[in-house]
This record gives C-alpha cells, structure tokens and sequence, in this order.
C-alpha cells in the first residue's frame, strides 16, 4: 500500500520504508468493508463505527476533572440529567473558552452517568484525529453503544441495516432517523423508558465544517423537541459564532439550558488546587525530588499560574505537564516557563501554541490582528478608541473578531465596550514570533504605525500618553521620522509640561539616522511650545536638555519684536512685557 503526502497508523506488525515524498507499507493489507456485502447488519455497523470516539482516554484527549474539581458544574449537569426529561430543557449546552476544560467534564459525566446506569451514548469530535473529525462516523458510533446498552435495540437497527446496505452512504439525517430514532420510538411504545436515554456530544467546534456542526444540533434538535421518546442531549463546545446561532433557533432555544464556564463557574480555586496536587507529586516522585526545597514553589508563584490561566484549565495543564518532565529538574523547568531562563529548543507552550494557531487559522477577517494589536500595545481596549486608530466602525470589530470568541469576550456597554482576554497568555502568545508564527504582532511596527496615526491626527479617545508611549517602543523608519519631524503641539495644547518632557526625552532616544536633525528640531519646537504656555515650567526641560540656546534665541527675537514696536509708538501690553522679563531671566541663567 502506497500514499504520496499521507500519514499512516500502523500496528506492529507492520514495516514502514520511508522514501522522499512516499510512505510505502509492506505488510498484509487490512481487510475492506464491502457495504454491499452485509449479510450480517450488526458486522456492518461495527464496520462504520469511530471507536475513538466513545471509548476511554485516547491519546492527545483531555483527561477527566482533577478529583475534587469541577464539582459545582459537575453537580449542576448531573441534577439536571436526573430531572430534564420532566422538565421543559431537553437539551443542555456547556460551553467555554477555548480551553476551559469542557472535554474533561464531559468525560467525567460520561463515568458518573456509567456508574448511576444511566445509559450515555458519547461522541468525542477531535479535529487532529480524521476517523472523529466530521459527521460521517456519528450514527453508525451512537446506534452501536446504544445496542450494547438496551439489546433490545439489536434486532430493529440491524434489519434496517440489512435492509439498506447502503444506509451509511445516506445523509446524516436519513441515517438518524431510521437507524436512531425510528429504533427509539417502537421500543418506546412497545416498552416504556424508565429512565431518561443521554446523548453527549462533546466538542462540536471540532467537527470539520460550520454547516456539518450545524446540521448535527438541527437533526438532533429538532427530534428532541417532539418529546416523543425521553432522550435528553448535551452538547460541548466553545461558543463559536455559528453555533451560537444554531442555539439562537426558537426552537431550539425553547427546549434549551446554557451552561457557560465562563460566567457561571469560575474555575480560579479549582486550578490552585490543581497546582497544589500536581506540585506535591512532582517532589514526591520527581527523579531529582532530593533538590527541591520543602516549600517550592513559593505560593506567589502558584498565583501567578492561576492569574495567568484566567480561569481556563489549559495553561496550568501546560506547565504542569512541561514542568514534570522526568527528563529535566522541575525548578529549571517553572524557571523557563516565567521567562527567568531561555527555553532554548524545549517549548513549554507546544501544546497551547497549537490551540492558538488552529483559532487564528479559522479568522477570515485580515482586521482581527490590527484590532488585538491595539488592544494589547495601547493598553487601552476601548471600541471607541480602536474604531478611530483604525478608521472602522464597531460593527467592523465584531465582525472581523466573530472567529475569536472562544479566546476574547466584551465588556462594558456603548461607547465604553471594552475587549478582553479570556486567557491573559494569548498576548504573550502573539508577541512571540517563533510561538505565533504567521499571526506574529511585532511590538516595534505596530508602535511606528500608531505612533504614526497619532502623529498625523488628533484623536478624541485615549490617554494622552499615548503618542510618547507609541514612540518609545517603535522602530524607527523613514515614514516615522518625516512625521516626528513636522509633528506641532498645537493638537495637544492640554498636554501638561510632565507630558512634554516624557515626549521629548523619547524622542532624543530614538534613532532616526540623521546625526540627531529630528531631534534638534523637536526640542526647538516643544522649548517655544512651553515659553508660551508653561514659561515657569521649564525645568522640566532644562534638567536632561540643553536648552540655553533656544532660550537665549527665543529671548532675542521677542527683543527684536518689542524693539520694533516701541520704535513705532505703539503701546506694550502688560503680557509682552513680562514675557520679555522672564526671557532675559532664563538667559541670564
């Protein structure tokens, strides 16, 4: 067997010779599935089955909850498995950030399900596996766990299978209906149900293709609400715009439980004690347990995890995981993940950066990185402050970042909406060119551009700070240096003196290749700017600069000035006057 530009699974048995582009495979060839030949309907649905899908643990999965975490959210689906099927919310909805441990309290449900013999049949979607990456596999996987929880449902779902070999080949909702709920709905009416009959679907965001995970939660739904067999549903997922709207549906809404992790169950404690859990195991069972103080890590550092997850499990998952590493010392390891010590080859982040990347991928809006540029570099996340940086409406924003709630969220309401961060590590994430890769924010473009939108406009939004702020943080460029150059203060006239020495002590730092031309002629320009409104001020100046010529000119042309009036009989204002004053002052000084 022979594949160009493929990946292959294979058992044991098997002998792989790799050559160029080629994946060649000797060994016997695994039997084919002939739909054609289904004899026996039950051979035939295993044939179509995902075992990945529903059974324990696999690789790369989540695990299930920490013991004695996630019991409030745990708690909250269990009661309502137990009364759903009274109630008048058939279909339950847990969703979250990216992250935010959704598969791990899907699979614990799975088990306290199982041990109340509660019948769950269970779909687990992963978008790196393709044998649970898309609708196909589903039917053929619920039927088959649902046979082996109710036998009874043997002889109804293979005679159809025997019936229409070619059932597989259907739509999902042909194959819905005549292997799932026409099955359901005689065994229901020849023998009542005693208890509800769960399906859970976990990470529905994974499944390939918008209009496939819709179309699942529309099939299912849509059976549900006619309450004709008691089968009550969970669906797991991130609050993705599309699904979002799939819930949105009146009827589905009306039958309908939100449960959001992010709102509802905050997950802070959980994760400290997490931490505590897996830091204990990690000096009683690490190879170099002996080297590692008593009451490592300090619990500031414990914090410091726990702020840095904001409430989603992945990250402190992530370093746990980095950090207990058999191969390396723990405390070397925390070192590298604080930033205290170069990472070198390892990645701490590998895990995270490649849940990240695959969100970015999905963004279709080029806008998304402008927006989150200013959110993160300005310091300032305001809708009202971003619309005018970029020249966009706040419709333009919601739209270019509708790919991204699984990772930010909205604050606030009108003009004071702010964006935020579900997980305060994606901005480390973003600025870190060898972790975010193509999404890459570079701190010094980005600060050049917007130094260079508030070099060229006035903007009504914003701390004043943000021009020197932009500047100190910038690479310098020829676009930059013209606008530095001709940049004048009578934009910022409320600028306070404070300000006007942070600007021009940023401005004599910077580098602009010109023998300091920029900066000669800006501190020109901000010296006359604080005669005029601030003259009694100019120590703010004079301490780092040296602005005695400028003083001593500026003196000598209002000479020049009062000269030239008196030599015409005109009157002196009391104002011009005492300018002339204080100049000579400054000059004597």
């Amino acid at each position: 067997m022979q594949q160009t530009g493929g990946v292959f699974q294979a058992g044991p048995s098997s002998n792989f010779l790799i050559q160029g582009g080629q994946f060649v495979q000797n060994g016997p060839a695994p039997p084919v599935h002939n739909c054609y030949d289904a004899d026996d309907g039950f051979k035939h649905l295993q044939a179509h089955v995902a075992p990945t899908a529903y059974a324990s643990q696999q690789v790369g999965d989540a695990p299930k909850c920490h013991p004695n975490t996630r019991t409030a959210v745990l708690n909250a689906i269990m009661d309502w498995v137990v009364v759903a099927a009274v109630g008048l919310q058939w279909i339950l909805w847990l969703n979250g950030a990216a992250g935010a441990g959704k598969s791990a309290i899907a699979r614990s449900i799975v088990d306290l399900c199982l041990k109340q013999q509660i019948v769950i049949a269970r779909f687990f979607f992963f978008r790196a596996d393709p044998t649970r990456n898309n609708t196909k596999p589903v039917v053929a996987t619920l039927a088959y766990q649902l046979i082996k929880s109710i036998p009874s449902l043997d002889s109804l779902i293979t005679l159809i299978i025997r019936s229409d070999p070619l059932i597989f080949n259907e739509s999902i909702e042909t194959q819905f209906e005549a292997l799932i709920f026409e099955p359901l709905r005689r065994l229901h009416k020849e023998s009542r149900f005693m208890k509800p009959i769960v399906f859970l679907l976990d990470g529905v965001d994974e499944c390939h293709g918008d209009d496939s995970q819709v179309n699942l939660i529309r099939t299912i739904t849509q059976f549900v609400a006619k309450r004709i067999v008691p089968l009550i549903v969970i669906f797991s997922s991130r609050a993705e715009s599309q699904l979002q709207m799939a819930f949105n549906s009146p009827t589905v809404d009306s039958i309908l439980r939100r449960l959001p992790l992010d709102t509802d169950y905050r997950a802070a404690n959980d994760i400290r004690l997490f931490l505590d859990d897996s830091f204990s195991e990690i000096k009683s069972t690490h190879r170099f347990r002996s080297s590692i103080d008593h009451d490592w890590p300090a619990p500031s550092l414990i914090q410091e995890i726990v702020d840095k997850s904001s409430s989603q499990f992945i990250y402190a998952s992530v370093v746990i995981k980095f950090i207990s590493s058999p191969r390396f010392h723990p405390v070397q390891q925390l070192e590298i993940v604080r930033g205290l010590r170069p990472a070198g080859e390892l990645t701490p982040f590998a895990q995270l950066d490649a849940l990240y990347r695959h969100i970015f991928s999905q963004v279709h809006d080029h806008r998304a990185i402008s927006i989150l540029a200013v959110v993160i570099l300005s310091d300032f996340p305001y809708i009202k402050h971003i619309c005018e940086m970029l020249d966009i409406t706040s419709n333009d924003i919601h739209v270019a970042l509708a790919d991204l709630t699984s990772v930010i969220s909205y604050i606030g309401a009108r003009d004071g909406t702010a964006i935020t961060f579900l997980h305060a590590s994606l901005p480390d994430f973003l600025l870190d060119e060898s972790r975010a890769q193509q999404f890459y924010i570079d701190k010094g473009l980005w600060h050049a551009q917007f130094a260079l939108i508030f070099l060229r406009k006035r903007l009504s939004s914003g701390p004043k700070n943000l021009i020197p702020h932009h500047l100190s943080q910038a690479r310098c460029n020829p676009q930059l240096r013209e606008a530095v150059y001709t940049f004048s203060p009578a934009n910022y006239i409320s600028w306070k003196p404070a300000l006007w020495s942070f600007y021009i002590n940023t401005i004599k730092k910077m580098d602009f290749d010109d023998g300091g031309r920029v900066y000669r002629h800006q501190l020109d320009v901000v010296v006359r700017h604080m005669d005029k409104y601030y003259p009694t001020e100019m120590h703010y100046l004079d301490e780092k600069h040296d602005i005695t010529a400028i003083l001593g000119k500026i003196a000598s042309e209002k000479e020049a000035i009062l000269r030239d009036i008196v030599n015409s009989g005109r009157k002196v204002s009391f104002w011009m006057r005492s300018r002339s004053c204080l100049a000579r002052v400054f000059k004597k000084q």
